[in-house]
């Protein structure tokens, strides 16, 4: 019944094994985070090195990079006009027309025009700097010397002129750029060199006694290398189009210098804007006064031609003219027609005459007549008439009294025709005159309308002109008064400040930078060798690959270094091996087997150098340090190893056993443990997998079966000699013996192919030389389930070796 359970309790750890490989191979193709972790693990010497590495040049980099400041202005850009304070109610063209928008402004601060005298009110044409250990530093307005020169050849600037301080009379000069060679002046001598005179005072105010000794250079700077300076340390931006405003930046090594151009490109494009808007002002004003003139020559023009045509035309109003000529032509043809009536009531009185007819006062012809002789001399006709009329009455006609009468009558007719006739003459005349005087006044009246429209012309010409010049002269006053009122309110709104601190380097950028550079470094250091890494490390990772049961973990040994595989669980019986062994040991009682109490187990291993003697030899010793009888068989005849793990001579052995040369009990050795045995391999024989054949070894194993409870068999490497498979099949348990950070991967295959086409259903896994630091897996150390840990009493100090700082260093660059 007990045996029934142990088979079961196998099968079903089996079971449950190969369904969680199952549950955990759709994860094979994703990352492997406990590789990772190992990878870092085995380089984080590396990683921490690459680090220290990044942040010391971080450090350097900042303890050697001389820092840049950088000062600042903000101004509103802006142009006030005063005019209209004085009270004078100009509304217009009093605003100065901005004819530059920001960017022009911006264009403006950054021109050669503003450089170039900002570097003479800057006076920075000597720069001094003291050398340093590493960098030099500009000695700023607090130059130890002073330096006056005569530049007369142009090739002298901007040539480092080396400068040493003797004493506080004497200093060394030299400049090998010019030529010149290391010479000893002194102070306040004029110095006499090809293209240049020198003159260089000690400056008491700014000189330590310290700097006495020192070496200092300085450079005599071309305008050209002023502004140069000045355009490349200059940034000017716009901050608010709006509001109108920009901000002036300039770089430095020197933060009082930064501010000292900040200010000095302030001051000048201040007066520049002053400039400018002034001399606007003056072109217009000039502009003003030339139309002036060319308007009043024009005004005074049109005023001759007026003067002229009033001249000439004798009046300045044509319509009241033509209104005069029209009313003289009414009047005069008025007379005229009555002249032509008189004329023809003067041909009535005259038929009337003829005719003898009565004539009386009342005809129209008389009254239109209106004459008083011709009156009278009708009323005498009227008269001799009527007396006739009395005499025919009385008397005949041819009597002297009628015929009287008649020649009375007839002489006053002769007159009165003659009368009449001389009133039509003058009629006539008057006729004449009144047609005449009317032509003439026609002709007038015609030539009028062409005098108005060259008279409303010239009124037209001169009252423009007339008003263009008022409007000049008003607006010239306008942008005079203009003038003296505007200010260019050219606003400061940040003065240009001093940098307490540098923009570069920004010492905490830099060391993030630098952790940065180095994290990048240690990440493609831990990918390439995550990539590169190929091995076998944890039990984790060997369980997900292998589908034979892993039975116990055995830490790495590095209190020392073994030349070859020894038994050390006898002189340490509480380390942490001697525990895992132990784990292992129960491990193996679950386990069942044909004889349950007696059982043959080998141990093989992929390649050689993977730990299976060592599991082996020191495994034994476990089991037989509880009271078994233990042996060991070494069966690696090409390579064997028992017999340097005890110390022993190899001359006879399972060799010289299975071809009859030796018995069992002459090759049996004993150990320090009571209960521990071993045979040696023996020596090499040409054909080590026919012995093993032969049935002598089968009842050699029948032997040693009855005389020991448990015969551990050292077998040859599976993945090399075939030996091993041969082995494992006369035996009741398998182990298959795998290291840590040392077997491929790869390896895997060959146990699980053992289990699948070999049949080896009873195979186990023991991985070996596991880093007893690195506890990756499933939440456990070393047991599958087991329960081991060398953390809860079995690890004493007396076992635990005190590992220093730097052999802990040296363990982590080893591996």
């Amino acid at each position: 019944m007990k045996e029934e359970n142990k088979e079961d309790l196998y099968e079903l750890a089996n079971h449950n094994h190969i369904a969680d490989d199952e549950e955990d191979s759709n994860f094979l193709n994703d990352l492997d985070f406990i590789k990772l972790l190992v990878v870092t693990r085995k380089n984080i010497f590396w990683v921490i090195s690459i680090f220290l590495v990044t942040l010391t040049g971080g450090f350097m980099y900042n303890r050697y990079t001389k820092p840049i400041y950088q000062s600042s202005s903000i101004i509103k850009l802006d142009t006030k006009e005063e005019a209209n304070n004085l009270g004078l109610g100009l509304s217009k063209g009093t605003e100065l027309i901005n004819t530059t928008s920001l960017s022009g402004e911006v264009e403006l601060i950054k021109s050669r025009l503003i450089y170039e005298k900002a570097a003479k009110l800057l006076n920075d044409k000597v720069t001094c700097y003291a050398y340093g250990d590493i960098n030099y530093l500009e000695r700023y307005k607090n130059a130890p010397f002073n330096v006056d020169y005569n530049v007369l050849n142009p090739n002298i600037f901007n040539h480092q002129i080396d400068v040493k301080l003797i004493d506080n009379m004497r200093f060394e000069l030299s400049c090998s750029s010019l030529g010149w060679d290391k010479g000893e002046y002194l102070f306040g001598k004029i110095i006499e060199k090809d293209g240049i005179s020198l003159k260089i005072s000690l400056n008491l105010n700014n000189l330590i006694s310290t700097e006495l000794d020192k070496h200092y250079f300085f450079t005599i700077n071309s305008l050209e290398n002023q502004i140069d300076y000045l355009a490349k340390n200059t940034e000017v931006k716009i901050v608010n189009p709006e509001a109108k405003t920009i901000q002036i930046f300039f770089k430095d090594f020197n933060p009082e210098k930064a501010r000292d151009a900040v200010k000095a490109i302030d001051s000048v494009y201040l007066n520049e804007t002053l400039v400018k808007k002034f001399k606007a002002q003056e072109q217009t004003i000039q502009f003003l006064t030339d139309q002036l003139n060319q308007t009043e020559e024009s005004l005074e023009d049109y005023e001759l031609q007026l003067e002229n045509f009033a001249k000439s035309n004798k009046t300045y109003d044509i319509k009241t003219d033509l209104g005069k000529s029209l009313a003289k032509i009414d009047d005069n043809e008025k007379l005229l027609n009555e002249l032509k009536e008189q004329l023809e009531s003067l041909e009535d009185l005259k038929k009337r005459i003829f005719d003898n007819n009565e004539i009386k006062p009342s005809i129209p012809s008389l009254i239109k007549v209106n004459d008083p002789q011709i009156s009278q001399t009708i009323a005498q006709f009227n008269k001799i008439q009527a007396d006739l009329a009395i005499i025919l009455t009385s008397s005949s006609e041819n009597t002297f009294a009628v015929h009287q009468k008649k020649i009375e009558l007839d002489n006053l007719r002769s007159t009165t025709l003659s009368i009449i006739l001389f009133h039509k003459k003058d009629i006539y005349d008057k006729i004449l005159s009144l047609s005449d005087k009317i032509n003439e006044y026609e002709n007038k009246f015609t030539k009028l309308p062409s005098k108005d429209t060259e008279l409303t012309r010239l009124k037209r010409f001169y009252t423009i002109y007339e008003k263009f010049y008022l409007l000049l002269i008003e607006k010239k006053a306008e942008y005079g008064i203009s003038k003296a009122g505007t200010v260019a309110e050219f606003t400061v709104l940040s003065e240009p400040n001093y940098p307490s601190s540098p923009i570069y380097p920004q010492k905490s950028l830099i060391y993030l930078i630098s952790g940065l550079v180095g994290f990048v470094i240690s990440f493609i250091l831990i990918v390439v060798k995550y990539f590169l890494h190929n091995t076998i490390n944890n039990q984790g990772e060997l369980e997900k690959s292998t589908i034979a049961p892993v039975i116990g973990v055995v830490p790495k040994y590095i209190k020392e270094k073994m030349e070859v595989s020894r038994m050390i669980v006898d002189k340490n019986p509480k380390s942490p091996i001697s525990e895992a062994l132990r784990s292992i040991r129960t491990n193996l009682e679950f386990i069942p087997t044909k004889d349950n109490i007696k059982k043959i187990i080998s141990i093989t291993s992929t390649i050689s150098g993977e730990g299976k003697t060592f599991v082996a030899v020191n495994l034994s010793g476990v089991i037989a340090m509880s009271g078994a009888r233990v042996l060991i068989i070494d069966l690696d005849m090409r390579k064997p190893k028992i017999h340097m793990a005890f110390d022993v001579d190899n001359d006879k052995g399972m060799s010289t056993i299975l071809i009859g040369k030796h018995k069992l009990k002459e090759c049996v050795h004993h150990t320090a443990i009571d209960t521990l045995d071993f045979i040696t391999a023996g020596p090499t024989p040409p054909n080590p997998s026919e012995l093993i054949l032969r049935k002598e070894f089968d009842d050699l194993l029948k032997e040693m079966h009855k005389i020991y409870d448990v015969i551990f068999i050292d077998s040859p490497p599976v993945g090399l000699v075939t030996d091993g498979i041969i082995i494992m099949k006369k035996v009741d348990l398998p182990i298959y013996v795998v290291r840590a950070e040392y077997s491929k991967k790869g390896f895997e295959r060959n146990i699980n192919r053992l289990v699948n086409k070999n049949g080896f259903k009873k195979l186990t896994v023991i991985l070996n030389g596991f880093d007893s630091n690195m506890r990756y897996g499933y939440g456990y150390q070393y047991g599958y389930g087991y329960g081991y840990g060398y953390g809860g009493g079995y690890y004493t100090e007396d076992n635990h070796e005190k590992v220093g700082l730097l052999e802990k260093i040296i363990r982590l660059v080893k591996r």
